[in-house]
């Protein structure tokens, strides 16, 4: 079968037109900044509809209570991969840092299997681990007879499965504090930082901390396989599933696919995850801390289990992430396709394409009603809230 070139050009130049940003009502912001609620001066909560399905009023409700307990409380809820609870990042609660306790070890592996990714570091290289390295908390590492030979991943792993103050430490000072550093730089994840190992003195000033909406961004990034390679995505899932620290989300969520990993202090309790349940995968995070001296875990924890089971509920109840018509095509075959296309010489009857236009042009034309049905939802979103 051969098509005229004309009708494959227009199709080609209605999906471009239809992909252009459709103009915003008089009034209407386009910015995409991170939605909070619930601090003094920070931005009101918006129409539910600005922060796609998700219902911050029960969110709200309580950091409202966790703060007349003295409790510092913020949430971060991001759905990923099309998934439909969420437009976007939404922070509810404090947007100010916090002390990141063992989260920050997220941050680390994430370092360490980037450069793992770009032939900086292998994760079979063996790094000796002795009695000097070891420090107090959690962890096994320091039971282990010394010298101990460690593999990278070994140290990674157990900086995640429970949370290893020796293994993190060993890791940091084999990758480097500034490759932590400049993952921060590189996914703008400010405040974010790992100043200093655990239980470590110096250097003088320096802090590991972090807020929700850096971390909500971090670990969407890793899902999403912005930062990491897929195998890299995949080892550091896998260990966040085996987090044997589960003391806070995991007990009210069974039966919800859960990857997690948690902190603590004397003054703080975290807990930053992934619900990982197929076609409605969401990120979690809750950072708390106390303010009149109490015990996190007593205090803050009974509040990260009352938010982990209300976002829970919601992404059970939203509907899951809608098929990505264009996921089965490739763009580099398109692309040939078309080339080949456009190449073929013209006859007297005019310009002709082979068979595989025709395909071409069927799929094209999904795509763009695909599109045109997707930003028709949106502006019709802007202008019920322009007409607010």
């Amino acid at each position: 079968m051969r098509l005229p070139l004309t009708a494959v050009l227009t199709a080609l130049v209605a999906v471009a037109a239809v992909e252009l940003p459709m103009a915003a009502p008089a009034g209407a912001s386009t910015s995409s900044a991170t939605t909070t609620a619930g601090e003094e001066g920070a931005t009101p909560s918006p129409p539910a509809e600005d922060v796609g399905r998700l219902d911050v009023a029960p969110l709200q409700a309580i950091v409202d209570e966790a703060a007349e307990d003295d409790v510092r409380l913020s949430v971060g809820v991001q759905s990923l991969g099309g998934a439909t609870l969420t437009d976007g990042p939404v922070v509810v609660g404090s947007t100010e840092p916090y002390s990141s306790a063992s989260l920050i070890k997220v941050a680390l592996v994430v370092a360490a299997l980037r450069a793992v990714d770009e032939g900086d570091l292998a994760l079979d290289q063996v790094v000796e681990v002795t009695n000097r390295d070891d420090v107090p908390g959690t962890g096994v590492i320091a039971g282990y007879s010394s010298p101990y030979p460690a593999t990278v991943a070994e140290l990674a792993e157990l900086s995640i499965t429970v949370s290893d103050n020796t293994a993190s430490n060993v890791l940091a000072e084999t990758v480097g504090l500034d490759a932590v550093e400049r993952l921060v730089a590189d996914l703008d994840l400010e405040p974010t930082r790992m100043g200093r190992l655990f239980f470590s003195d110096g250097p003088v000033g320096e802090s590991n901390d972090l807020d929700t909406a850096s971390t909500v961004e971090l670990l969407s990034a890793v899902h999403e396989g912005e930062v990491l390679s897929a195998a890299s995505r995949d080892l550091l899932l896998g260990w966040m599933r085996d987090q044997q620290l589960d003391t806070k989300f995991a007990p009210v969520l069974e039966g919800v696919p859960l990857a997690s990993k948690t902190g603590d202090t004397s003054e703080v309790s975290h807990d930053g995850a992934y619900l990982l349940e197929e076609g409605r995968e969401t990120v979690l995070v809750v950072l708390s801390e106390t303010e009149d001296g109490r015990s996190p875990t007593a205090a803050a924890d009974p509040y990260l289990a009352d938010v982990a089971e209300e976002v829970a509920a919601q992404v059970a109840a939203a509907p899951p992430a809608p098929a990505a018509t264009a996921a089965a095509v490739e763009d580099g075959a398109v692309g040939d396709a078309v080339r080949t296309a456009l190449e073929e010489p013209e006859e007297e009857s005019g310009s002709a394409l082979p068979a595989v236009g025709a395909a071409l042009l069927g799929v094209l034309a999904a795509l763009a009603l695909a599109v045109v049905a997707l930003r028709a939802r949106v502006l019709l979103r802007r202008r019920r809230r322009a007409r607010r």
